[in-house]
């Protein structure tokens, strides 16, 4: 008698086949990521921020903070967590996180497990460097990142990687934008020799915005003196809206994906831009200019650099005015063997006793007087 095969991983899906990146250990989001606007970043002179970096989900009465876990993984570890660009990749960010479990060099970590493997940030302040020591501080951070690369803090560099560490550092501090930053978490897991050195994949927080720059406002539309134009564009429009950046703003006209999913820009210049309340600018024409009935899309703020968007507003095509002369000139239009009926005239007659009508008629009497008189004379 043959023994059945026993079937091996049966707790999974039959349409799922095994693969050991499934139980591997990895970080994630748990429910809270920071909130994006809102929260200031201050000076040292400023002294500590009232309150952590909320979560994103918090509110007056329920204060959430940026939380991450690590799963399929039971033991200690630790999480360590600092601040990056905005841009992608991301780069280590010359400002620093202050708070509890925070270190000189800008970075916070928190010690979790062996049960609950969740860490929870809930005091953290960002620290705002002042634009003289961007360079100073950056190439400091590089040249940390670089030795653990290495194999630790107690590794040496050469001169040529100082100096490569120096170069980076300026081109870094040439684009960065002070003014935004995201949180980098890594998780370490405990090796044999109870150490953290085993690093899992990062997770990368959306962009937190300081409260006091320019681009930290959500957008808005307030009103608009017009909502429908031409389908062939070109309708001048005054748009009131809430702050926004005259070099950074652009006017997104679109329909959704399940209508074709067009989408065109308003045109206007930064000087078109009013003390960064109001815009002027043109409509940009239909995708479609042969319409027989007015169409309607959307219409929105966008930032150019971080792509936030405002909530839309209905904007109407409506088709081109129709030329009612010009219709009933083309309706009217006599055709060209029809001339001599239009005139009074049969094909191949022609007229006696004068060009009119009337005279024609004379003529006509006068050829029947003769005709007469000839039967007559018979």
């Amino acid at each position: 008698m043959k023994r059945k095969k026993k079937k091996e991983f049966s707790s999974l899906p039959n349409h799922q086949s095994y693969k050991p990146e499934h139980f591997r250990p990895f970080l994630y989001f748990s429910c809270h990521k920071s909130k994006s606007r809102g929260f200031r970043f201050r000076y040292e002179c400023e002294g500590p921020s009232h309150g952590g970096l909320p979560g994103a989900s918090s509110e007056k009465n329920r204060r959430t903070y940026p939380t991450v876990k690590i799963n399929n993984y039971v033991g200690h570890a630790r999480v360590e967590v600092q601040l990056v660009t905005h841009t992608d990749p991301p780069r280590v960010h010359a400002h620093s996180l202050v708070g509890r479990h925070c270190t000189e060099k800008g970075t916070c970590t928190l010690d979790i497990g062996p049960n609950d493997l969740t860490a929870s940030f809930s005091n953290l302040g960002i620290l705002h460097v002042t634009k003289k020591g961007v360079i100073e501080i950056l190439c400091r951070r590089l040249r940390d990142e670089k030795k653990r690369q290495k194999g630790g803090a107690h590794c040496q560099l050469t001169e040529p990687e100082e100096v490569a560490c120096l170069k980076e550092a300026k081109e870094l501090g040439r684009v960065m934008d002070l003014n935004i930053v995201r949180l980098k978490f890594t998780a370490y897991l405990q090796d044999s020799n109870g150490g953290f050195t085993r690093a899992l994949k990062p997770v990368v927080s959306n962009p937190i915005y300081d409260s006091k720059s320019p681009n930290a406002s959500n957008l808005k539309i307030t009103r608009m003196d017009k909502s429908c134009g031409s389908v062939l564009g070109g309708d001048e429009i005054f748009l009131l809206c809430d702050k926004v950046q005259k070099d950074d703003i652009e006017i997104r006209f679109y329909e959704e994906e399940d209508e074709g999913g067009w989408e065109a820009f308003g045109d206007f210049s930064p000087t078109d831009v009013h003390k960064q309340y109001a815009i002027v600018f043109k409509t940009p024409p239909y995708h479609c200019t042969e319409i027989e009935r007015p169409v309607s899309v959307y219409l929105q703020l966008k930032r150019k650099k971080a792509g936030d968007r405002s909530d839309p507003k209905q904007f109407t095509y409506i088709p081109q005015p129709i030329d009612k002369e010009e219709v009933l000139r083309k309706k009217q239009k006599p055709l060209p063997h029809f001339e001599d009926w239009r005139d009074g005239r049969g094909p191949g007659r022609q007229s006696f006793g004068g060009g009119g009508s009337r005279g024609g008629g004379g003529g006509g009497g006068g050829r029947h007087h003769k005709l007469s008189d000839n039967f007559n004379n018979k």
